[in-house]
């Protein structure tokens, strides 16, 4: 990961915290919240160029849960993050 830790990365998504960062010359920005105290809703979004609906998108119950779907899900190029997080760029750590 450019300009930052993998794990830093890694444990700010489990924290659901506002994150920007850039794949290939695409900025996405994920968030996570819970919409009630069952609830945990994550999403990545493509912002820069704008891409209209999510990029990645998880409901469910656990914030465990939703952090272990964004590492195994094949969200960048049909690749997951951890096969493309040498490539990413951290910009708003």
């Amino acid at each position: 990961m450019i300009n930052g830790s993998t794990n830093e990365f890694i444990d700010r998504i489990s924290t659901c915290q506002d994150t920007v960062f850039i794949y290939k010359g695409k900025k996405y920005w994920f968030q996570g919240y819970m919409p009630n105290e069952n609830t945990v809703h994550m999403e990545i979004f493509q912002i820069d160029p704008a891409k209209e609906g999510y990029v990645w998108e998880y409901n469910g119950s656990s914030i465990t849960e939703g952090q272990e779907e964004f590492q195994i899900a094949p969200i960048f190029d049909g690749k997951t993050f951890w096969e493309v997080e040498q490539e990413m760029e951290w910009v708003d750590c």
